[in-house]
């Protein structure tokens, strides 16, 4: 009796616990709980001022007064004054097709404030080699100036190259072997993209310079670290042990090292293929690489290696003349075909609707590869086996194709063997 009489007392004070709750649980429940939501991104400083407008053109290199590559675009750094800034500020207008007075106007600044690529534009001449002597230089912050530091200047693109057009001059061949491992770092994923989006996008990246050239791109998963050639990540602000911050989003959205490396910053709006909006990162990755690989910045309309982002075409590829910068430093892929033929034929869409394609194959060996003419490229996942592609033809060395195409036949032969 005493003891269902005591169990009774312990289930009323349960229950009444359960209607008070005490002040800390109820402190808990009430929250706002932000601290279970993201943080937000990080907006990047406008360029607004002249002092600001001084360190853009010393971090990215229109200036002859070396900066700090390692400090954030809002940190210190000695800028130009006088006759010296209007000179970089003549170079950056005429590369950026704007009238050269020297004068921080606001198409000037518009320009400057654009999402760009954070590797310098150019490296200027020496001193010495410049037709005028430049102004004395007044250090903008009264702390004292940093020493920069050598390793930083592997970012930069050689000497001598011209601010119009460094793709023309100022390259260099960033590896010697013909196959490169990469891999997308595991600590420094993007948090608006899945992996896998990432590790496609990526693929297909550098996928783009590889059917240009004799490179072979493969991704390592499992070799240490220290002995792949390319690793890519993404970081917001200091990241990665990188000595170049990150600024937040609206500016500086990547930069690569010639030592392999390649950071995106992650408060940018990265979006994947099917997107039209925000910032592509199968552009931005397909630039990126073009630096690690040797490419310098260039400002010839159309290119990949253009400092500043430009909204993805819908049809997007590398320009003529990226392809043959890189072909330049990396030579040109070789070897023939056992034949190659065009093929128009018609096919259903999705909807019912009847399309005649008109597209291009290569054969080779076992292999074959379906160039969209429309799309001015080879397919993705190109090339592949004759034997899974093609039913009931020779599974290798095609010899010849002939395509009977009139109102009453489409028909299609194969032709292999010795001409005798």
């Amino acid at each position: 009796m005493l003891a269902a009489s005591v169990l009774r007392l312990t289930l009323l004070l349960c229950w009444l616990a359960a209607l008070q709750p005490t002040q800390p649980e109820r402190l808990f429940h009430s929250r706002d709980r932000s601290d279970l939501e993201p943080s937000p991104l990080s907006r990047a400083k406008p360029i607004a001022d002249l002092h600001a407008a001084q360190r853009f053109l010393s971090r990215y290199g229109w200036s002859e007064v070396p900066s700090v590559w390692g400090t954030s675009p809002q940190g210190s750094a000695e800028a130009p004054v006088g006759s010296t800034l209007a000179q970089a500020m003549r170079r950056f207008q005429r590369a950026n097709s704007l009238p050269a007075s020297g004068k921080l106007d606001s198409p000037t600044l518009a320009a400057m404030n654009r999402p760009r690529c954070g590797v310098p534009d150019t490296r200027l001449p020496p001193q010495s080699a410049l037709s005028t002597p430049p102004a004395p230089i007044i250090p903008y912050s009264p702390r004292p100036r940093s020493r920069p530091k050598r390793f930083l200047q592997m970012l930069l693109p050689k000497a001598g190259g011209q601010h119009e057009d460094a793709t023309d001059t100022g390259t260099s061949r960033a590896f010697s072997k013909k196959t490169l491992t990469w891999r997308l770092v595991g600590e420094a994923y993007s948090s608006q993209l899945s992996v896998d989006e990432q590790r496609y996008i990526f693929r297909l990246a550098f996928r783009m310079w590889s059917e240009v050239t004799p490179l072979d791109f493969r991704e390592d998963l499992t070799a240490p670290g220290a002995t792949v050639d390319i690793k890519l990540g993404f970081g917001r602000g200091r990241h990665l042990g990188c000595p170049r911050v990150f600024d937040g989003s609206g500016q500086e959205f990547a930069h690569a090292w010639r030592l392999g490396d390649i950071h995106f910053d992650d408060d940018e709006h990265f979006t994947p293929l099917s997107s039209d909006t925000g910032i592509s990162l199968l552009k931005v990755a397909v630039h990126e690489i073009g630096h690690v690989l040797g490419l310098p910045h260039t400002y010839r309309v159309g290119s990949i290696m253009q400092p500043n982002y430009i909204p993805q075409d819908p049809v997007f590829e590398l320009d003529w003349s990226d392809r043959k910068a890189i072909q330049r430093l990396y030579g040109s892929c070789e070897g023939s075909f056992d034949t190659a033929f065009d093929w128009i034929h018609k096919e259903k869409n999705q909807y019912g609707e009847v399309r005649v394609r008109f597209n291009t194959y290569f054969f080779r060996n076992s292999w074959y590869w379906l160039y969209e003419n429309r799309n001015n490229r080879t397919r993705y996942g190109d090339p592949l086996q004759i034997l899974t592609g093609w039913h009931g033809i020779p599974p290798q060395n095609i010899d010849a194709f002939v395509h009977v195409w009139s109102r009453g036949r489409d028909e299609r032969y194969f032709f292999k063997g010795i001409c005798i």
